[in-house]
């Protein structure tokens, strides 16, 4: 079997290759799911990753959070250590690009651990919602000791098999496309 590393390369060059009219394709029936979705409907709280281009586009998503009045955390990360922690985000105008390109939040705001809903981010998942992440470890030790919903929105380029460890930390539910399963 490939090895997590050449696989993470792999999957994310297919997702930069994705046309824009796939991904945006792909991105709506997801969001028309999430919306739908139980956990999405009950959490008061939900952590979500500020996207960057080639994954789900996280923003209508957030913005879909705000206007229902839910609270919306995003990473924060510290890479010395790395930990990470989620802040609360209050509008999409408080956000900025940090030196590796990921974006993040410019205002100090709170700090929750209290969180309903995590959307967890990955490259590679596999059909029992274990995941391949970026490589830092951040939401494998995060999910750890977490015991609220997980859920990830995932294209169909990023299922494969893969040898799990010990430290992983698979998610509760992975939605994907339907049209793709021929649902929609």
């Amino acid at each position: 079997m490939t090895t997590k590393k050449l696989l993470r390369k792999k999957v994310l060059q297919e997702m930069k290759e994705q046309t824009k009219a796939q991904k945006l394709t792909f991105d709506e029936d997801l969001y028309e799911q999430l919306f739908k979705h139980d956990y999405f409907i009950q959490a008061k709280s939900v952590a979500i990753v500020l996207s960057m281009d080639h994954e789900v586009n996280t923003d209508p998503i957030i913005e879909e959070l705000l206007k229902l009045n839910k609270e919306v955390y995003v990473p924060t990360t510290n890479y010395l250590t790395k930990e990470m922690k989620f802040q609360r985000l209050y509008d999409m105008n408080s956000i900025s690009f940090d030196s590796k390109g990921i974006r993040f939040i410019t205002k100090e705001t709170e700090i929750s651990a209290d969180i309903d809903l995590i959307i967890v981010p990955g490259v590679v998942f596999r059909h029992d919602g274990y995941r391949i992440g970026y490589g830092g470890g951040y939401f494998d030790k995060y999910l750890a000791d977490y015991t609220g919903s997980t859920l990830s929105l995932v294209y169909p380029i990023q299922i494969h098999g893969f040898d799990i460890e010990s430290h992983d930390v698979p998610v509760q539910e992975l939605l994907l496309p339907r049209e793709v399963y021929g649902e929609k």
